[in-house]
């Protein structure tokens, strides 16, 4: 669970769970990538409902979504595609926005960061934001993916830019669960 102060500081840490955390079950990792995020998008259909409100526990279930597919991605990034960091910086709008992944050893992993109060969150909605942002790149980590998977191999500077679409997603996930439980409104 992803916990944000007043101040907008961002803290998050477990274990990697180990249904998924052998080295031997990339392929469940990446299936359960797109398991996760089909299963939010019917969440949300439903949720929506003939009222066109989300709840508070629909908002909690939502969260939940985006963090078991972050989750999932932080495993992907550390098991798969960039084994050596044991920490790294995702930086948005020039470090206004900024996380911290640090991995410890068994699977320990730790999110820290912060949003600054200069940085200018995107007014959206979550249908507009599931549909156009976060659609286009969960489907550029697959393309992304399987291009560097068409010679049957994946080079290093393949996984440097499969890593740096999985940095993306991880940041658009973290601000929209930040977004989420402060400012959107649900329509």
């Amino acid at each position: 669970m992803i916990e944000i102060t007043n101040d907008f500081q961002i803290k998050s840490y477990g274990r990697f769970p180990e249904v998924l955390s052998e080295q031997t079950q990339f392929k469940d990792r990446m299936v359960e990538v797109s398991r996760l995020y089909k299963a939010m998008g019917e969440s949300y259909l439903q949720h929506l409902g003939d009222d066109a409100k989300i709840s508070g526990s629909e908002k909690k279930d939502l969260n939940e979504f985006l963090e078991n597919i972050l989750l999932v991605l932080v495993m992907l990034r550390k098991l798969d595609f960039s084994q050596a960091d044991t920490e790294v910086y995702i930086r948005k709008d020039r470090g206004l926005f900024e996380l911290r992944l640090r991995f410890g050893d068994g699977g320990i992993w730790e999110l820290t960061g912060g949003i600054r109060p200069e940085y200018k969150m995107k007014q959206r909605t979550f249908k507009e934001w599931f549909n156009t942002e976060f659609s286009n790149d969960i489907k550029t980590f697959y393309a992304v993916y399987g291009n560097a998977g068409l010679d049957k191999t994946i080079s290093p500077e393949d996984k440097i830019q499969i890593t740096k679409q999985v940095d993306r997603i991880i940041a658009e996930i973290v601000e929209m669960i930040v977004y989420i439980e402060r400012f959107m409104l649900f329509q």
